[in-house]
């Protein structure tokens, strides 16, 4: 069944092997790394006297080489927030600066970043003035079926952990240089600031439009981009195989789906601002304000199937809600604020373009899986390494929030909700105890009670 395959994959994959066929050349490595470590001179000089911002700058320039599955890097940070971070366990460290000065670290390749391929790198001194970083590896095997390096798709998120990543750092600034062959058409979750072509190569410049928690790289030779200003909206949607026609009748979808997601959250942190890849493969989806991803071969997989474009919106649309659901730590348990707000709002959406038929289907699912739950930790207990976390954090949750709208009203729930939006929205600081606490002030001692069992008891929506 189709609902079966979504869940699935939304679940990391397994690694498909692809060739290691990298031979290096040391001088030309070497001659890589001068002009990286110029570029990012060049761009200190450029930026730096800019306007200071709150939060960390970031600047990350990569060479990448699809055919050897190879990246290059270099990244400085002002102050950084930590002298702890992680970096994928594949890269080699080529050297640690500050101030002009070699930093000592030490590696521990047994420690990972929840959600990555990183490993911890601790630095034995807190820095102050800037820091810098260069490495370099190679990415033969997908990451979690999702990132990976090969000469048809690169795809880098914080799965791969392809930059160092400060542990418990707060939301930061980035720019992004990112040199790849010039037949790869390439995007991030910034805004394309220059794009420049020299002796078969492709130069592009992104910085962020808002502080972030993450920086993403996609780029492939297969990829098509259109673009276009549709009722106040910008859109940019990039695919491979599927049908024109269908990408025209899914920009209307997307805009009228951010259009509903307003009018019941009010608006997101980037609004009139959308960019949507199908990327070409299988996997999961995943959202980068304002910038989502969901897989194109899987996509292709329903299109054949009853309901089967009904449940490719439903997908878009959920990755599309974590334009406001990003607002609790993700490396906590109380992600299911997170991923079931968003799949909530993913059903409230398509219940409005999709009809009772398939929101029913869906519910009945929701149901099914649940009721086949083999663990008894509660939604608001699940750990990211719970077997049952997509059926306690999407499914169970989405089936808490449609009883909660049936019990309180739709109204009072959605401004509940865009209260908790509001309060929280570029922060990642919302909690359980902060969830319940507003649902209180804003739904009563009954809509308390109700969630409170529902977080911790076990029980979920009508199950009560």
């Amino acid at each position: 069944m189709i609902f079966d395959l979504m869940t699935r994959n939304e679940t990391p994959n397994d690694a498909e092997k692809t060739p290691d066929n990298w031979n290096g050349n040391a001088l030309k490595a070497l001659t890589r790394r001068i002009l990286l470590l110029t570029m990012v001179s060049v761009m200190f000089v450029l930026f730096g006297c800019s306007k200071e911002s709150p939060s960390p700058l970031y600047r990350l320039r990569v060479w990448i080489d699809p055919a050897g599955n190879r990246i290059e890097g270099l990244m400085s940070v002002e102050n950084p927030p930590s002298s702890r971070f992680f970096l994928n366990n594949r890269f080699k460290i080529l050297g640690v600066s500050a101030n002009g000065q070699t930093v000592p670290y030490r590696r521990d390749t047994t420690v990972y970043m929840p959600y990555t391929v990183g490993t911890v790198v601790q630095l034995d001194t807190v820095i102050r003035g800037e820091l810098r970083i260069e490495y370099e590896g190679t990415l033969p095997d997908t990451v979690h079926g999702v990132n990976m390096i090969n000469p048809g798709l690169v795809e880098l998120a914080l799965y791969a952990a392809w930059y160092p990543m400060f542990q418990k750092a707060k939301l930061f600034d980035f720019e992004l240089q990112a040199d790849l062959p010039s037949d790869f058409i390439s995007l991030s979750n910034g805004v394309l600031k220059k794009r420049s072509v020299r002796e078969g190569r492709t130069l592009a410049r992104w910085t962020s439009l808002k502080p972030g928690f993450d920086i993403v790289l996609l780029a492939s030779p297969r990829l098509k981009l259109v673009e276009e200003k549709r009722k106040g909206v910008q859109i940019e949607m990039a695919f491979s195989k599927l049908p024109p026609d269908r990408i025209e009748s899914k920009k209307d979808s997307l805009v009228s789906a951010m259009d509903r997601l307003s009018s019941f959250y009010g608006p997101p942190r980037v609004k009139g601002f959308l960019r949507f890849v199908y990327s070409p493969r299988n996997g999961w989806g995943y959202s980068r304000i304002p910038f989502f991803v969901v897989p194109e071969e899987y996509a292709l997989t329903l299109w054949g199937r009853p309901f089967g474009q009904e449940m490719d919106f439903h997908g878009a649309a959920h990755e599309m809600a974590h334009f406001w659901w990003m607002i609790a730590d993700a490396e906590t348990p109380d992600d299911w604020i997170n991923e079931g707000l968003a799949e909530y709002s993913a059903f409230r959406v398509s219940e409005a373009s999709s009809g009772p038929a398939f929101t029913g289907r869906l519910v009945d699912e929701y149901k099914r899986h649940a009721s086949k739950s083999r663990t008894a930790t509660p939604i608001a207990e699940t750990r990211m390494d719970s077997e049952d976390v997509y059926v306690n954090r999407y499914e169970k949750t989405a089936l808490v929030f449609i009883e909660a709208g049936n019990r309180f009203g739709t109204e009072p729930m959605d401004r509940f909700l865009k209260s908790l939006h509001s309060r929280f929205a570029g922060s990642r600081k919302a909690t359980t105890a902060l969830f319940l606490e507003e649902a209180r002030k804003r739904l009563g001692a009954d809509a308390e009670a109700y969630f409170r069992k529902c977080l911790f008891d076990g029980a979920y929506g009508t199950d009560q």
